[in-house]
């Protein structure tokens, strides 16, 4: 929607809906996604009072344990936390936590892919880096050149908490969480009170258009103590700042065209028919529907004011988002130990729209700088959709008692998944755009594309055609086991072996590609084994240090073949554009030492690591330079090195304080040897990935009368990487710099007080203070285009939030 009016009057009701509700709320119940079986013992928590700092359960090693006695690199936020900093989606989580970086590839369709990157391990291609879990259930996809094939986040309502895991996680995890995990961990049902979760916000944005949202989430028991449920409904509609512009005119043509509306639902019910059995079903619902594309023209713009223009695109570059996931959770106690069976389906759709306008134009007709009056409405674009489906199944069977010297875990896991993805780009007009560059050139001009290219459009309409699937097999066992061997030191080991059967088949048509249909069909098959090593030392209840090894494997891939317009690219590289490449899995080790230390009382937590990775055979999507195709190729090897440190502080009861620090030198460190001497990828280069990025925190609280008022600040800051770029490489563009450094400050201030039974938190806020706007995932569509576009930060928004909690 873009009718502020009925915006306004949209989120007027929701705001004064959640009022009426707010006083019914209640505290969402605070549990661990592993239950605690009858009879099994409860780690020592320490939970923390009002003047300490940095506790929380997680379940990072797949039992409930506080974070400051796990020996590995784990950021952890609970709902209310969440809350407190504004997180609203998997860019915000990103924001807030240092290392984890997040944002769209460039690529040639629609509005880009999305990457999502822990401690630079980052590939946009094949298995994704880093896996993205709800509940247990792997939902992450093959990734591509598409823009319809990319990961599943989950919006962020009605969470317990979300796990950031950092560095492999392949013996617990499995393959696709080689640089880490992303754990949107949610909320089981009540068995014995009622509890509920209530949001609502508005939200206006400088030279946007309003935003809001509302949400309801609901835990009670129907049997006490033997039956229970969670269900939860939620809606956001996020309003669009970036205006179209009349091609010709430069006029606008629409205001605020890259809104979003989202959906999402979820319902739990838990059953425990004896003392021993506990039987969850549950099924998760979202749906995401995106107007256009938030990236803008540079030319265009004026972001000293926040004003983002777009005069290139006349046909809306839309994305939409469909998944449900059923799941079913049985855990049954054998007494003193504990077996839990997952289950799930995951099913997803997504559709995505472009306008490649200017990307015809530039790559087929040598047209830059001013589209001609001719072509004043030429709108060819790109429909891509995608189907993904996986079917997981794991058992695990672990012991109860986490004081036990001797703890261990073993599990199988089997997942068959499918995905097809499907891109078509329309150009009915490609002729006339290839004939204007041969009456320019003084050159004759074509009969039919077949003579200019070899084929002509495929089906009369497709200037490329593309279909592909991928399927999927994987089996797995695993197991890790913690001994101590003398008092508080422990020796942890453990170990996955995959076995993984890969099957493509693609379909490739058009002028682009130059060929008139080619279909590849081909498979491969995997055999992995990913162990883990660590010792840690429990110096006493407030200090962990620790030290481990682990090696996370991806599976392999396929790159199809890219077409005889590839061929100098190709031979420059030293491939074969005709035929489809074999991508051999990649793998890496992680060395980490780090520490858990919580000081002064309580007051201070302090958690630190340093790691370094070596990469073998790193699997690498890039753009070709000159046809601007992307393709996919292992590319020798890769270093990184860094540390993370995070800071928690309460020096005084009313002073929260926080800060988290995280430095990544991510590098090539094999130069790629290209045809006569030449080097295509020098060693050093390095990756896309700011080497420092930072985020302080700070919150104040102050009684007055029965409210408790409080301020607070958030400041986020990534910085630039000012290694020269490689001019002489055939994958570096000149034209396109390394990301500038960019930083933010979020601002929010409210009173916490009671209703009854129910802890309501008014609140208004400010995002992006200072209204910063970097230019971020610059590009063009060809290196001799001079169109540019780019994206930026959200515009300052100003805001008023209520949640509502017993």
């Amino acid at each position: 929607m873009t009718d502020r009016s009925v915006a306004a009057r949209r989120a007027a009701l929701l705001l004064a809906s959640s009022t009426i509700i707010a006083p019914l709320a209640a505290l969402a119940q605070q549990v661990g996604d592993v239950a605690t079986p009858p009879g099994a013992t409860v780690p020592p928590t320490d939970t923390p009072s009002s003047g300490q700092v940095g506790e929380i359960i997680v379940t990072a090693t797949r039992k409930a344990q506080s974070l400051s006695r796990v020996p590995a690199s784990v950021v952890a936020k609970t709902s209310a936390e969440l809350d407190a900093q504004g997180v609203r989606s998997i860019a915000d989580i990103a924001q807030i936590t240092p290392g984890v970086s997040f944002g769209q590839t460039a690529v040639l369709y629609g509005t880009g892919q999305t990457t999502i990157a822990i401690r630079g391990v980052d590939s946009s291609s094949g298995i994704p880096t880093t896996g993205v879990y709800i509940d247990d259930t792997p939902v992450q996809t093959r990734v591509g050149v598409s823009p319809s094939l990319s990961n599943p986040y989950p919006q962020v309502f009605d969470l317990e908490r979300v796990e950031v895991l950092r560095g492999p996680q392949g013996t617990l995890f499995g393959s696709g969480s080689v640089g880490g995990a992303l754990r949107f961990i949610m909320p089981k049902p009540s068995y014995d009170t009622v509890s509920m979760y209530d949001r609502a916000e508005v939200a206006t944005t400088k030279n946007g258009a309003e935003s809001y949202e509302g949400g309801v989430a609901v835990g009670a028991p129907i049997i006490t103590d033997k039956i229970g449920f969670r269900a939860s409904g939620w809606m956001r509609h996020d309003g669009g700042y970036i205006d179209r512009l009349d091609r010709t005119t430069k006029q606008v043509t629409q205001k605020d065209i890259n809104s979003s509306n989202t959906v999402s639902a979820r319902l739990a019910v838990g059953a425990k028919p004896t003392e021993t059995l506990t039987i969850t079903p549950s099924i998760f619902y979202q749906y995401q529907d995106i107007a256009d594309g938030s990236r803008f023209e540079v030319a265009q713009s004026d972001l000293s004011r926040g004003d983002q223009r777009l005069s290139l695109n006349t046909k809306p570059e839309s994305h939409s988002d469909r998944f449900y996931l059923p799941a079913l959770k049985v855990e049954l106690s054998l007494g003193g130990a504990t077996l839990v069976s997952d289950t799930s389906y995951f099913h997803r759709t997504t559709r995505t729209q472009s306008d490649d306008a200017t990307l015809s134009l530039s790559l087929f007709g040598n047209i830059v700088g001013t589209i001609p009056a001719e072509f004043a409405n030429y709108a060819p674009g790109t429909a891509s959709n995608t189907k993904q489906t996986a079917f997981t199944q794991e058992l695990r069977l672990q012991n109860d008692n986490a004081n036990a010297r001797f703890n261990w875990i073993i599990g199988a896991f089997y997942q068959r998944s499918f995905v097809r993805d499907q891109y078509a780009g329309s150009d009915p007009q490609l002729l006339d755009v290839v004939n204007y560059s041969q009456r320019q050139a003084g050159d004759p001009e074509y009969a039919s594309l077949a003579d200019a290219y070899g084929v002509d459009l495929y089906q009369g309409r497709y200037s490329v055609f593309q279909r592909n699937t991928h399927r999927d097999r994987q089996a797995a066992v695993y197991a890790q086991a913690d001994y101590e061997i003398v008092p508080r030191v422990k020796l942890t080991l453990g170990g996955r072996y995959t076995i993984a059967n890969y099957k493509f088949e693609g379909f490739t048509a058009g002028p682009l590609y130059t060929t008139a249909g080619h279909t590849d069909s081909l498979g491969v098959t995997s055999r992995t084994f990913t162990p883990r090593a660590g010792v840690s030392f429990q110096a006493d209840r407030n200090n962990l240090f620790y030290v481990s090894a682990a090696k996370g494997v991806r599976g392999p891939g396929i790159s199809p073949p890219v077409g005889l317009t590839c061929a100098a690219d190709a031979a420059a590289i030293g491939f074969d554009p005709l035929a489809s490449q074999t991508l051999k899995p990649d793998s890496i080790w992680s060395y980490e030492a780090g520490a858990k230390n919580r000081l002064f009382g309580g007051k201070l937590a302090v958690d630190a690591s340093a790691y370094h990775i070596d990469w073998n055979n790193v699997q690498t999507l890039f753009s070709l330079p000159t046809c601007s195709i992307y393709a996919a190729l292992n590319l020798g090897k890769a270093k990184i090195d860094g540390f993370d440190l995070s800071l928690a502080a309460k020096p005084i009861p009313a002073l929260t304080l926080g800060a988290s620090v995280a430095y990544t030198n991510a590098r090539y460190t094999t130069a790629i040897p290209g045809p006569g001497g030449t080097t295509i990828r020098r060693a050093g280069e390095p990756f896309a990935v700011a080497p420092w990025s930072l985020q302080l925190n700070a919150e104040l609280v102050e009684p007055v009368g029965s409210v408790d008022g409080y301020a607070r600040a958030d400041y986020s800051y990534s910085s630039h990487n000012n290694t020269p770029i490689d001019t002489n490489s055939p994958l570096v563009d000149p034209a396109l710099p390394r990301p500038p450094a960019t930083s933010q400050i979020d601002l929010r201030a409210g009173g916490r007080f009671k209703a009854g039974k129910a802890d309501i938190d008014l609140s208004v806020f400010v995002n992006n203070v200072t209204d910063s706007q970097p230019i971020l995932g610059l590009y063009h569509d060809s290196p001799i285009s001079t169109w540019y576009r780019a994206g930026s930060f959200r515009p300052r928004t100003i805001g008023l939030t209520l949640t509502a909690r017993q």
